[in-house]
């Protein structure tokens, strides 16, 4: 895995529990967060 995986994988992970905390404080809905998510996948590529 190369220094570029780890950072971005390290990325994805943070973003994800962001989003979590954010839709269960409901600043954010179920739907927009999954279209969030997917946008960081596409962007990522997370190999977790």
């Amino acid at each position: 895995m190369t220094r570029n995986e780890i950072s971005d994988n390290l990325t994805f992970v943070s973003a994800v529990q962001m989003l979590r905390q954010l839709t269960e404080e409901n600043v954010l809905t179920e739907a927009e967060a999954e279209k969030v998510r997917a946008e960081l996948e596409r962007r990522l590529r997370p190999t977790v």
